[in-house]
């Protein structure tokens, strides 16, 4: 995707120091949210296919938006998925370029209130050179 080029390699910057600065994220991923991979940075002993990240990042987007407008009548913002080893924060971005859901995983040492956090201060940080 030509046009996301700069996105991309600002957000691959910014995944990294991220990943440098809290020990707790393993994974950090942008995607279209009809489902195509921008960029992603994870731990090595995280496999997964950039791809079906992205598919999977993408469904939850919609179907979290979908009952968000349903039951709140509004769009959403943030999703989590917990579990007893780490939490999985996706988050709804609206830039130029066009919506993306970015999404973060942490192990357990970050408890949701901190990867909210987290995730909110990349999502705005994205936002406000992207928007």
């Amino acid at each position: 995707m030509p046009a996301n080029t700069e996105l991309r390699d600002y957000a691959d910057s910014a995944f990294g120091q991220h990943m440098e600065n809290y020990a707790a994220i393993d994974l950090i991923c942008l995607a279209t949210s009809d489902g195509f991979p921008i960029v992603s940075r994870s731990l090595d002993r995280i496999h997964f296919e950039l791809d079906t990240l992205a598919a999977a990042s993408s469904t939850l987007h919609s179907v979290s938006n979908a009952v968000s407008k349903q039951i709140l009548l509004k769009p959403f913002r943030v999703a989590f998925i917990e579990s007893e080893k780490g939490n999985v924060a996706f988050v709804s971005l609206q830039l130029q370029q066009g919506e993306f859901v970015l999404t973060m995983s942490a192990d357990e040492s970050m408890n949701i209130g901190q990867l909210r956090v987290m995730i909110s201060r990349l999502a705005e940080q994205i936002s406000n050179n992207f928007h």
